[in-house]
């Protein structure tokens, strides 16, 4: 699920889609405020994770990002999800990656490739039963709740609301009838205008309204396709060690100053980067490369990444990236992104977006798209962790902190407020301490552990007999 190259998502002032969004200079485009997703993966219930806020004044002018909506006066800029190992927090990211997926390809999918998204809970009769998704965006002054239900057969369900005011239009909503073996349409909204019979004439069982009649110029769908496409991007682990996006992007000298600046930044002292071909490597130029031993990231088979250090009193030599360390290798896959975000005020979801890093350079990459000087075109974070040193909170709100857990296979998501902390408590201390739950159960005697695992079978066994 590769993003593609982002171009920028933010809309100028003067452009429109037939009146649906109007530009405001007072606060940004573009933000997520909720996404809920059931049956999906470990996944059972219905979940919610939103970046709506408390009415805690906390951090108030750095992690708050104003709405113009009443009922939704506030959204959080960063938001950061912890939970043991095994618990769910990766597919909390991949139901948001599915959703988009669906959105942007489901009219080209094949029979084997539409069945392929279908993930739903495996453990009793939910395997059979519909996953479904929602996500609620403020776009300019319009707020898009759009719906989806589907199993490996068909679309099942598909609804979008829009809020111009305080009141909800109805743009479409489609149902299959298991009785009539058909979908049952609601009337059209009047707000929503074009050739409506004539696109869902053409939408195919296994393919969403929205995306034909997106792709049939639907010009009041194009700004909500207009974000999915180039203001939502995923990253899992494997995406952050292909290095082609960098590769490609390092060699601009705008972005490559960027990535040195925050390199400096973070205490790596690097004076140039580039990317070379081994077989025309500049002459006069000294190149340490690795050997048996170099594991680098991926990325074009012959081109490779280099560093130069210089040194006073030493000739200046450049490094092959596999001598890098695993937390450079990391931001070099974080910073494209990142810096994408914070230009183009794009949601931005990592999972285990720490990984490698030290927590000091952890909190400078929030702390950039926190900064309303740094970030001012609304960016905004997911990200998953095990760093609980970032559960403080001089630097998280309350409201900011998720929480996954796993019981008997069945994840669940819930903000840190649920337990209600103090404003000034020790989240990271009580959260390692059990109070707030979402942390491992540690069998510290494994045989004991082994014994309790083989006790049910053997009362079953002697139940039998």
């Amino acid at each position: 699920m590769a993003p593609r190259a982002q171009t920028g998502c933010r809309l100028g002032a003067a452009e429109e889609y037939n009146g649906s969004v109007a530009h405001t200079e007072e606060r940004p485009d573009f933000m997520l405020i909720a996404f809920k997703f059931q049956n999906f993966r470990s996944f059972l219930a219905e979940q919610t994770f939103s970046f709506i806020t408390s009415s805690d004044h906390t951090h108030e002018s750095t992690h708050l990002m104003r709405t113009g909506m009443k009922a939704v006066p506030r959204v959080s800029k960063a938001a950061i999800v912890f939970g043991p190992n095994a618990s769910g927090k990766t597919n909390l990211l991949i139901a948001l990656a599915t959703l988009r997926d669906l959105i942007l390809n489901s009219t080209a999918y094949s029979e084997a490739q539409f069945a392929e998204r279908y993930t739903p809970f495996r453990f009793g009769p939910a395997a059979a039963r519909p996953t479904e998704f929602e996500i609620d965006v403020l776009l300019g002054n319009v707020r898009y709740r759009y719906s989806l239900s589907y199993d490996a057969q068909r679309i099942r369900s598909e609804r979008l609301l829009v809020y111009r005011t305080g009141k909800s239009q109805r743009w479409f909503h489609r149902k299959f009838d298991a009785a009539t073996q058909r979908d049952e349409w609601a009337p059209f909204s009047p707000n929503f205008s074009g050739p409506r019979e004539m696109w869902r004439k053409a939408t195919r069982p296994k393919a969403l309204f929205l995306t034909t009649a997106a792709q049939l110029n639907s010009r009041q769908l194009a700004p909500f396709l207009q974000w999915v496409e180039q203001c939502l991007e995923v990253l899992l682990p494997a995406d952050l060690t292909d290095f082609s996006r960098f590769m490609s992007r390092i060699q601009d000298e705008k972005f490559k100053t960027r990535v040195l600046e925050l390199l400096r930044a973070a205490d790596i002292h690097v004076t140039d980067i580039r990317v070379t071909d081994p077989e025309t490597n500049p002459r006069g130029t000294a190149t340490v490369r690795a050997g048996a031993y170099g594991a680098g990231p991926r990325g074009n088979a012959r081109a490779s990444i280099e560093f130069l250090y210089a040194r006073a009193g030493w000739a200046p030599i450049w490094l092959d990236a596999t001598f890098e360390a695993s937390g450079t290798h990391r931001l070099m896959g974080l910073f494209g992104p990142l810096l994408d975000a914070i230009d183009y005020g794009k949601l931005l979801a990592v999972d285990e977006f720490d990984t490698s890093l030290h927590p000091l350079v952890a909190r400078f990459l929030v702390q950039r798209t926190n900064d309303p000087a740094v970030s001012p075109n609304g960016a905004q974070l997911l990200l998953t962790s095990h760093n609980t040193t970032l559960m403080d909170l001089d630097f998280l709100r309350r409201d900011e902190i998720w929480l996954v857990k796993a019981d008997n296979h069945v994840s669940s998501l819930s903000p840190l407020l649920r337990s209600s902390p103090r404003k000034h408590e020790l989240i990271a201390k009580n959260y390692l301490k059990g109070r707030y739950g979402a942390v491992p159960t540690i069998h510290r005697d494994l045989r004991q552990t082994a014994e309790s695992k083989r006790a049910p079978s053997r009362r079953k066994t002697e139940t039998a007999r």
